[in-house]
């Protein structure tokens, strides 16, 4: 399998981990389960393509898309974090696939 493919792939696995971990810190862990995603200001229940980790809090630039409430970028560096992690490690994998 090609390096940047596995790279890509284990990009998006990370940023999407690190999306999730980032809920399990913020509500807890039977919480993070329990509901939708929502804005922490005006608890409007966030949609879909609000939710794609990175591309979200970069298109909305980091504001509530209804009451342009400001997100902390602690979101954005624990996904970023997660993608380098994921990308990092996907590389590796493919990497070590190629030989």
């Amino acid at each position: 399998m090609e390096i940047g493919l596995t790279a890509a792939i284990g990009a998006a696995m990370g940023a999407t981990l690190a999306s999730y971990f980032g809920v399990v810190i913020d509500r807890g862990w039977a919480a993070s389960v329990a509901g939708r995603s929502h804005c922490d200001a005006c608890g409007r229940t966030l949609r879909w393509f609000e939710l794609v980790p990175v591309l979200s809090f970069l298109a909305l630039r980091g504001r509530c898309r209804t009451c342009g409430a400001g997100l902390t970028r602690v979101h954005l560096l624990r996904e970023a974090l997660g993608v380098a992690l994921g990308a990092g490690a996907g590389a590796a994998l493919g990497l070590a696939l190629s030989r």
